[in-house]
């Protein structure tokens, strides 16, 4: 057996085997990738089969390549440290407030152990296949659901079908879904929200890719900005197919932030003009889309009206247990009823009853309690070291502010940008100090394809 093998290898040329390895990576990246987005629910025996292969994958990834694993993992460690701290503080203030065992192991699994095992497993795949191709795997496959969900906006029935079989598969009920009754375009993901933070992600990790190229190579960068205002308004023209507005809001922040920050003049130029056209059409296009209630251009649907009141019980629920509620957290079902006489008079009132907060803060207060703030210096240490790159998550950040979606909650995607944008840092030596690598990102091993 071992002749027959050493043989396969012989046979197989170190270029080859390089080939093989890079799209292995890139592939066992993609299906990983494909299993969160459309296939988050697909269990056997109650273990989520995209944690399996995930698993699965990372073992193989290490014994093939150890040395890009050890660098992964101290590049890292930062991180590491971080979920472990987390994980201490959710276990504490969960046995506090009596939460069972198996609950507090489910959380401590689907949440801090997932974040490392992801976060190195997207960056080996970075340092082996390259980091600009494990970004735009990542961005390919976001797309994907994104223009499944063009096409349910265009009403087409196979593209319902489609996650209809999808939800169908992993014991989803889609008639009980509202998003999918209501025709709410979400792709392949498991909700248009879903569909949204994957957007915002997607977006982000595309951005450090354009703007890497841009500080790398010489000439003018007149094509790198334009395709960054493009990308923005692919994530506008996405969200509004969704009929998410959160995402909007952030893209036109982003664009501000952005023309600050490149000092451009001709840029300016290209968001006034915009600004004018919007102006005089902006009528026709109005009556066009109140023609067909178009939800992202209303701020007084039940949706909208709610966040107040959800603001106000999650404001209210902290200040009365400041320690925090911990693991299974769930204040519909749990904490609303002592808090209905202080805001049943609210409009949009009743989705303290059956909603979650809709807003990441107050969901890691009140999960995690006032102990956050022991925690805070080593998250303003990370966050310093990469400071360059958070304008890129502004739409991402203004998403979550007004969702129940972000790190440390229920966001997984998160972990595998940051392990390809961590490559892509210590891949990208700077000729104007706009971006810096990541602190303790070995020089070299990462490779720029």
């Amino acid at each position: 057996m071992n002749q027959m093998a050493s043989g396969v290898r012989s046979a197989v040329s170190p270029r080859d085997r390089s080939a093989l390895g890079r799209w292995f990576c890139l592939g066992s990246l993609a299906l990983v990738l494909l299993l969160y987005i459309a296939l988050n629910s697909w269990d056997v025996a109650s273990i989520p089969v995209r944690g399996i292969l995930l698993v699965g994958f990372l073992i193989l990834l290490i014994l093939l390549y150890p040395d890009a694993a050890k660098r992964a993992a101290t590049r890292h460690k930062p991180i590491f440290v971080l979920a472990a701290a987390m994980a201490g503080l959710g276990i504490f203030v969960s046995l506090v407030n009596g939460a069972g065992l198996q609950q507090i192991l489910r959380s401590v699994l689907e949440v801090h152990v997932q974040i490392s095992l992801s976060l190195v497993f997207a960056t080996i795949v970075a340092e082996v296949a390259g980091a600009r191709a494990s970004a735009l795997v990542i961005v390919g496959t976001v797309g994907l659901s994104a223009l499944i969900a063009i096409l349910q906006f265009a009403d087409l029935d196979f593209a319902w079908q489609l996650r209809a079989a999808l939800g169908t598969f992993q014991g989803q009920a889609m008639h009980e879904d509202s998003s999918f009754l209501n025709r709410r375009p979400m792709g392949v993901s498991f909700s248009p929200i879903q569909l949204a933070t994957q957007l915002c992600l997607a977006f982000a990790v595309y951005v450090v890719v354009v703007e890497k190229e841009r500080i790398t190579r010489p000439g003018p960068n007149t094509a790198a900005s334009l395709s960054v205002v493009a990308a923005a308004t692919l994530l506008v023209a996405f969200s509004f197919a969704t009929a998410t507005r959160s995402p909007i809001l952030g893209a036109c922040i982003f664009l501000v932030a952005y023309l600050v920050q490149r000092q451009s003049g001709w840029l300016l130029v290209l968001l006034l003009s915009g600004g004018v056209l919007a102006y005089f059409a902006g009528e026709q296009l109005f009556e066009i889309f109140q023609s067909k209630q178009v939800r992202v251009l209303r701020i007084d649907d039940d949706s909208a009206m709610g966040r107040l009141a959800l603001w106000k019980f999650g404001m209210l629920l902290f200040r009365d247990n400041p320690l925090g509620y911990g693991f299974g957290f769930i204040p519909a079902s749990q904490y609303w009823m002592p808090y209905w006489h202080e805001l049943y008079a609210l409009q949009g009132a009743d989705d303290i009853k059956t909603k979650e907060l809709h807003n990441y803060v107050l969901i890691m207060l009140n999960t995690y309690g006032v102990g956050l703030i022991l925690i805070l210096p080593l998250l303003a240490s990370i966050l310093g070291r990469v400071s360059s790159y958070l304008i890129y998550f502004i739409p991402y950040v203004a998403h979550i502010m007004f969702h129940n979606s972000g790190p440390f909650w229920n966001d997984t995607l998160i972990w595998f940008v940051v392990g390809a944008i961590s490559a892509i840092a210590s891949a990208a030596p700077s000729r104007d100090g706009h971006f810096r690598a990541v602190a303790l990102a070995p020089a070299g091993g990462v490779q720029w394809r």
